[in-house]
């Protein structure tokens, strides 16, 4: 007995918080040492604050933005007591890793896994708006400081200052489709169209199914080349809203049919495919 409790005793020791994301990928926060999950901030992980107890341990992040040569704005985090894990997002918090969420008055736009970022100038609306870099967790819980969250924030003018691109036959963005149809794997016109102004590239197609909040295939990193078409089709049970981040695109996900969205990656990272209203990750986009 003595030395089952000293075994018992070592175990609850060396104890490491596990992720929260098993099969099928929820958002369920896990409490560990890393900080202490505040009451009374939102409904989902995302809204939670995840307080430091100690100032001096609390990372630190200052937001600097510069105005792009050719659209939009160079967005830099300078992170201090701070290291960016974007291959450990959707596991458990541990103090000083993670990832930073950029928002707009408020409201999320974007997934920051490093120190640098573009934003295009179509992000920004006429009348400017106020830009916030905040540090996040793992599990997607915000660190936080005395209640309030670790961040900071600059004011944008409504429209950038560098010189608007002409058009041509394909900016990035404008041709990324959308595509609902009524059976799983049948495309509509919208599509067929799509992929005739697209690049000479055959598309990577990606097949996702979510059922009672379940994600088959389990969610992974998928290699996508830069430049290459990608074909992502959902299938849902339950009505939600389909968002690819870096490129800014979303497609409304409804129940029992199969939502196919076109998009074309045009830079090199980490980009997540997520459902907005449940908070599901599907899948990490490695674009190379």
């Amino acid at each position: 007995m003595v030395a089952a409790a000293l075994f018992l005793g070592v175990g609850s020791c060396t104890e490491r918080p596990t992720t929260h994301h098993g099969p099928g990928t929820g958002h369920e926060v896990v409490t560990g040492p890393a900080g202490t999950l505040l009451p009374g901030h939102g409904e989902g992980s995302h809204d939670r604050l995840r307080q430091v107890p100690v100032r001096d341990e609390a990372p630190t992040v200052t937001l600097t933005v510069r105005p792009d040569a050719e659209d939009g704005w160079n967005v830099r985090l300078d992170v201090g007591r701070f290291r960016f894990t974007p291959d450990s997002v959707g596991g458990a918090a541990v103090l000083g890793t993670g990832h930073a969420h950029l928002l707009l008055d408020g409201r999320k736009i974007a997934r920051v896994y490093g120190s640098r970022h573009h934003l295009s100038a179509e992000r920004i609306p006429d009348g400017g708006g106020t830009l916030t870099a905040r540090l996040v967790a793992d599990d997607h819980t915000t660190w936080a400081v005395e209640g309030s969250p670790v961040q900071d924030s600059v004011r944008l003018p409504g429209a950038s200052p560098a010189a608007t691109p002409e058009p041509g036959p394909r900016q990035t963005g404008q041709t990324d489709q959308t595509d609902q149809t009524g059976q799983t794997g049948q495309t509509g016109q919208t599509g067929q169209s799509t992929q005739s102004t697209q690049s000479t590239q055959s598309a990577q197609a990606v097949d996702i199914t979510i059922v009672r909040g379940r994600i088959s295939p389990a969610p992974g990193r998928i290699d996508v080349r830069k430049g290459r078409p990608l074909d992502l089709r959902v299938t849902s049970d339950t009505d939600d809203e389909l968002h690819v981040h870096g490129v800014d695109r979303s497609a409304e996900l409804k129940a029992g049919r199969t939502t196919t969205l076109r998009v074309v990656m045009d830079r090199a990272g980490l980009f997540e495919v997520e459902t907005h209203r449940s908070g599901l990750v599907l899948a990490q986009l490695a674009v190379r």
